[in-house]
């Protein structure tokens, strides 16, 4: 398994080592708490999946290039209580947040080259943008969301 001290994990691109997810034991990691992984192009179409837990040490979590993400998991994300950061790159089928929010520790939003999610975080126009609207910094394709 992976050190209990673990403090900061990035898995890109490495297909064998991404299809094994669940067997990382992640959410026993309770220093981890940053955590970076892209680059899939598998079926994953939710993240994180249901049977796959992320610690709730974590205070950043960076998605990038998940070809097939359709949508954010809330139940695998509500318990996250120290996340901070939130950074969603290249995730080009990523259609909505989810409908009950997102943690309610973040304090900064990030998103970029989401098309169909722009749209949804216009400030005070956009469908998601009830969701977001508490959090401090929300920058989407790197300008900030007033």
């Amino acid at each position: 398994g992976l050190p209990s001290s673990l403090q900061c994990l990035d898995i890109s691109t490495c297909k064998k080592l991404i299809s094994r997810r669940r067997e990382w034991g992640v959410a026993k990691l309770p220093s981890l708490t940053q955590f970076r992984i892209g680059g899939i192009d598998d079926e994953v179409e939710s993240f994180p999946e249901e049977d796959w837990l992320l610690p709730c040490t974590l205070q950043s979590l960076q998605l990038w290039a998940h070809k097939n993400l359709k949508k954010l998991s809330y139940s695998g994300l509500r318990h996250l209580c120290s996340l901070q950061t939130l950074y969603i790159r290249n995730c080009t089928r990523l259609q909505s947040l989810p409908e009950e929010g997102l943690p309610a520790s973040l304090t900064t939003l990030e998103i970029e080259k989401c098309p169909l999610l722009k749209p949804r975080l216009r400030w005070k126009k956009g469908q998601d943008w009830p969701k977001v609207a508490r959090i401090p910094c929300i920058i989407v394709d790197l300008e900030l969301v007033p």
